[in-house]
């Protein structure tokens, strides 16, 4: 690579900016130690996702799992991470002073209290697709076995193609391919000498050839460390991740000829003749070592791909704050906790009526009987309007607006009803006795005509513990990640049901007999949380007793456990749209994320980099769901489903999931073209990506994928993030995993957070607390200024306290110090701390009321 094409792409640190406490920076922009890209797509990656080996989540202390967000450096600002274990892992230095590379989630288990240091993050897969969405210049990939095999069997006419056997050759086999075939060298001796300098390259060689020697017919080289500047060879191992094994004093590395040979040295540990005539200051490392050696050595991995945590993966049921059971206004009579019961149960006097209260709804009118009733079903059985009515000229129209006066048409009116009546009724038309633990409305209708639902919707919500969204449906959330390709032993679903669902062969074209083959996931097949699938179950047990109870209507699901949900239709829907996508719910996974294919995100407009959508069953979208219930103001209608979508049609989803590759295996001219920095639209008609499927029966069939993964949720489940309890054990954390990565400086950590975060808050916090209110604890009133009476003068007797309080002021203030101290940030920042400090302290210290003792006046 030539210095002018390399110039193109510098080390971005945008990804950097507004820093969060607690979520830690993983590898700064291109740094040595960092992500290495490696070009690809797996099973369930693209589409704004990328692929990291699980022992790499794990050596990072579990901070990023399945689903959770990173921010990058390149080629878009965010992904979503899924784990590929099929790229190669993280290289790290034990306290023993062993250098090992970690490739499995097993060993990284055990092997992870001996860390000393993370020198490598390992690989991470990027697909080509990425690069096209974003227009990024395509930038030089990690040397990997993909691209060596294609550059042998061009290379050489007679090469003879194992690729099984060549995966993981012995020193004697690649040397042998290398010189025989004329072949670069395999890209498992190929090491990392661009992280080095020329001068490091000679004093690595010198000393190999004065002090190493070669045992075990050349397997093994070892040297001493008590030899002069050996630990200064051994960082220089490490640079390069050359891995060794240290034991008593002794550096030992296995199969070291393919690294002697890079560096100009024979199997005697002899110079070759034109060693000695090089100039190690006229060429960069890579040069030097392709003259050094009678090899062809390609870059290793020349380009790193910073990142940082971002928002951690979430699988949680949908609720609104505070969360009701039903739509039903109860004002102010339920108390801060909305509870309906104690509304039933209230009594403004001693002569009022138990459980006569007020509430503001809209009146509406049985077209049979002429009844006027809140409902929107009359005791007669027929549907009710609206009554509709001017409040300036006191009239009952018919129109929206008033034909008198032109004003806008309303049906609301506060009325006072008998809830005792209504809540007793409610439990007596279900069948139910009235032993809830809890059960939640809420104060006011936020609908054009505010018309609430029943009752016994609320009361059989709260019998199966769910919670309704403002448009009357049960929601759960997940993180979008995208699957293309499953294995039903990964998804807990039997060979026969999944037959039942129409999936007979695998990708290969054989007959589906055992778990473990692959087959291409349907484009409206969904795979959900274990977690979702169990609240999703209570839901269904709650549709069947609505219809039983409510509607007197057979049952629909009759499920007992998440098995009998396989197959049932969903909706899935993004926050920000109003059109719902038809999905089929086929397995489940311990992952807190919900798996899809890509065209489904997109029919959703989602591109996976970490967002979220919920799913919501079809039956209960089809009985609950009322136009009648969302908030009648700018964005009430978004974030429901008011139009769904059947049949998914790919020229009619986001065009980001045309971009998405689906070949087995990159082209040699792809990496060739990576080279060059090649824009990737160039190199478009040589891939084979969606966009150019279009309009065929192969958009929907015959996709592939270029790495597999042993499972798609593999690795740790629950980010650390979420583990870990106060925000001093998360920054705490955060800080720890910092020191141990070689690709992360520590201390520019520790600064960033504290300018982006922790001063920002203090400081407004403590503007917060010069300004603040205070609020009822008894009704939530809020008053700009405390009441001379001390209590509320809305509800009479309820204690009035203050909205911002002292602790959250100072809560970040002693870990502040703490942090600046120990890791020595800059002097400015230091400064900033002192000084509000002298401004917290000022506010809530009082020098005259300080306690002193006697040592104080001496």
């Amino acid at each position: 690579i030539s210095d002018d094409n390399s110039s193109k792409i510098k080390p971005s640190d945008k990804y950097l900016r507004d820093l969060i406490a607690g979520r830690p920076v993983l590898s700064y922009p291109s740094r040595p130690g960092g992500f290495r890209l490696r070009y690809g797509r797996s099973r369930n990656t693209s589409f704004a996702s990328l692929g990291i080996n699980p022992a790499s989540m794990i050596l990072m202390d579990e901070f990023i799992v399945t689903g959770t967000q990173i921010k990058t450096e390149r080629p878009g600002k965010a992904a979503g991470v899924a784990p590929v274990d099929s790229i190669e892992g993280p290289t790290v230095r034990l306290r023993s002073g062993c250098v090992i590379r970690i490739d499995n989630e097993i060993e990284a288990r055990a092997i992870k209290p001996q860390v000393d240091c993370v020198l490598d993050l390992g690989e991470v897969l990027i697909n080509y697709g990425d690069f096209l969405e974003n227009n990024h210049p395509l930038i030089p990939s990690s040397f990997c076995f993909e691209w060596w095999i294609q550059e042998c069997k061009v290379s050489s006419s007679s090469f003879e193609c194992d690729e099984e056997k060549f995966k993981n050759p012995s020193q004697d086999m690649a040397l042998e391919l290398s010189f025989k075939y004329n072949v670069p060298l395999h890209p498992k001796f190929t090491y990392l000498w661009h992280d080095v300098t020329t001068n490091e390259i000679e004093l690595l060689s010198k000393f190999f050839h004065d002090h190493s020697k070669l045992e075990n017919n050349t397997k093994l080289l070892t040297f001493s460390l008590e030899k002069p500047d050996a630990y200064t060879i051994k960082s220089i191992l490490e640079k390069l991740l050359v891995l060794h094994r240290v034991d008593q004093s002794k550096l030992f590395i296995d199969e070291p000829l393919p690294l002697l040979y890079s560096l100009g040295l024979n199997n005697k540990l002899e110079y070759k003749k034109q060693v000695l005539e090089i100039d190690y200051n006229k060429f960069d490392t890579l040069s030097i070592i392709n003259e050094l050696s009678d090899l062809k050595i390609f870059p290793r991995s020349p380009y790193r791909i910073g990142a940082r945590m971002g928002r951690p993966e979430k699988s949680n049921r949908r609720k609104m704050s505070p969360a009701p059971h039903v739509l039903f206004p109860i004002g102010d009579f339920g108390g801060n906790k909305r509870d309906i019961n104690a509304a039933s149960c209230f009594k403004e006097s001693m002569n009022s009526k138990v459980g006569e209260i007020s509430i503001q709804v809209g009146n509406r009118i049985c077209p049979s009987c002429n009844k006027e009733t809140h409902e929107c079903r009359c005791s007669c059985g027929k549907y009710t309007a609206p009554k509709l009515f001017c409040q300036r000229c006191e009239i009952t129209v018919n129109t929206d607006k008033c034909p008198r006066c032109g004003s806008y048409s309303t049906s609301i009116d506060t009325r006072n009803v008998d809830f005792k009546s209504i809540y007793q009724n409610a439990f007596k038309n279900l069948g139910e006795r009235n032993c809830l633990d809890s059960f939640k409305g809420v104060k006011k209708l936020m609908s054009k005509h505010m018309t609430p639902e029943s009752l016994e919707k609320g009361i059989l919500r709260a019998k199966h513990d769910l919670f309704t969204f403002k448009d009357g449906t049960i929601r759960y959330d997940m993180s979008d990640m995208p699957l293309t390709h499953i294995r039903p032993s990964e998804i807990a679903v039997s060979v026969d049901k999944i037959k039942e669902l129409g999936y007979t062969e695998d990708i290969y074209g054989n007959p589906l007999e055992k778990s473990s083959q692959i087959l291409q996931l349907k484009v409206q097949d969904i795979v959900i949380s274990y977690d979702a699938a169990l609240y999703l179950l209570r839901a269904t047990n709650y549709i069947d007793e609505l219809l039983i109870k409510h509607y007197k209507k057979e049952p629909y699901y009759n499920a007992k456990t998440i098995d009998d949900i396989i197959g049932s239709l969903i909706i899935g829907l993004a926050p920000h749209t109003s059109a719902g996508v038809l999905g089929r719910l086929v397995g489940f996974t311990k992952a807190a994320v919900g798996f899809a294919h890509p065209y489904f995100h997109a029919a959703k407009r989602r591109n996976c980099d970490g967002d979220e959508d919920c799913v919501m069953l079809l039956m209960d979208g089809l009985l609950n769901f009322s136009y009648e219930f969302l908030p009648n103001k700018r964005g009430g209608k978004m974030d429901a489903p008011l139009v769904l979508t059947t049949r998914l049609d790919p020229n009619e989803v986001d065009k980001e999931a045309h971009n998405i590759d689906v070949c087995s295996r990159y082209p040699l001219e792809f990496y060739r073209a990576a080279q060059k920095f090649t824009n990737p639209k160039d190199i478009e008609d040589k891939m084979d990506i969606i966009s150019n499927r279009l309009g065929t029966c192969d958009q929907y069939e015959k996709f592939m994928f270029t790495h597999d993964t042993s499972d798609i949720a593999c690795g740790p489940v629950k980010s650390a993030y979420k583990t870990l309890g106060t925000m001093i054990e998360k920054i705490d954390a955060q800080l720890n995993l910092a020191d141990i990565l070689r690709s992360v400086d520590a201390s520019d950590v520790a600064e960033r957070v504290l300018i982006s975060h922790f001063l920002p808050d203090m400081y407004g916090n403590l503007r917060a607390f010069s300004r603040q209110g205070t609020r009822c604890l008894k009704c939530g009133a809020k008053f700009r200024r405390p009441p001379l009476t001390g209590k509320c003068n809305k509800c009479n007797n309820g204690k009035v306290i203050l909205t911002v309080h002292e602790g959250a002021v100072k809560k970040y203030l002693d870990i502040s110090m703490k942090v600046s101290e120990k890791y020595n940030v800059s002097s400015y920042t230091k400064q900033r701390i002192d000084l509000i400090a002298l401004d917290i302290k000022s506010l809530f210290e009082n020098d005259q009321s300080k306690q002193m003792g006697l040592s104080d006046f001496m």
